[in-house]
């Protein structure tokens, strides 16, 4: 009927192509459309053919219940048609619509997780560089902790800022083994054969940070890390001893 463009009839044979809940959609609505139109036909009344008979010069009866034959057959197929067109039009318009909304959400969230991708990269970044920053601090100290003999792979590094007003301390975890469940790694300062706590840490801070903050320590002449049970200890575990070092 020319309703709608060729391209929109051929996405829509393609779609009906594709899902035969479409194609079946549109047969039955076409079947129901037909014999709604079939039944609401109603006949000529006989009066108003015979008066066309006898009006209509060298028209024969059989002409006339042909050429009424064909009028109400071209009426039901125009209908049908058009019918079909709108049937056409709204599955059309309703399957891209459905389409454009899926996609647009899936890009909304993606969009979204990109996002928060970057926003933790950034802080991220920011935060390596404000610990390389610091690295460069003048008056910062580094102490090199080896492993014991019980533990010869293990390392790490202590930088304090023994110049500074607070005397931070920084660790940098090189390489520990993970703590065995119901432990934790418990950090020492040792100064005049004396053990100074600076605190517990988690091997997971590792994979966030260069440095990991702990305790602050006046005085210090040396560092190491014991394994000690969740918490931490008053005094350090010697024989649980993994790494040690001085400045």
């Amino acid at each position: 009927m020319g309703l709608v463009s060729d391209t929109e009839r051929q996405e829509f044979e393609t779609l009906c192509n594709q899902y035969a809940e479409i194609a079946a959609a549109r047969d039955s609505f076409e079947k129901e459309m037909e014999k709604k139109l079939l039944s609401d036909a109603k006949e000529p009344p006989q009066h108003l053919k015979q008066l066309i008979e006898a009006k209509v010069m060298g028209i024969t009866p059989a002409s006339i219940h042909s050429i009424a034959d064909r009028s109400r057959v071209v009426s039901i197929g125009v209908w049908k048609w058009i019918a079909a067109a709108s049937i056409i039009l709204l599955v059309a318009a309703g399957y891209w619509g459905w389409d454009n909304d899926h996609k647009n959400k899936e890009l909304i969230a993606n969009n979204e997780i990109l996002q928060n991708q970057l926003q933790q990269s950034n802080a991220t970044l920011s935060q390596l560089k404000d610990q390389a920053d610091m690295l460069q601090k003048p008056g910062l100290k580094m102490a090199a902790l080896k492993g014991t003999p019980l533990h010869p792979q293990a390392l790490a590094s202590i930088y304090w800022d023994s110049a500074g007003v607070n005397k931070d301390v920084y660790l940098m975890i090189n390489n520990m083994p993970q703590p065995p469940s119901g432990k934790q790694y418990q950090l020492w300062a040792l100064f005049n054969g004396k053990p100074i706590d600076l605190g517990v840490f988690d091997m997971q801070v590792k994979q966030n940070r260069l440095l990991v903050r702990m305790k602050n320590v006046q005085n210090a002449q040396a560092f190491a890390i014991t394994l000690e049970p969740n918490g931490g200890s008053v005094n350090p575990t010697m024989k649980a001893m993994y790494v040690m070092g001085t400045l």
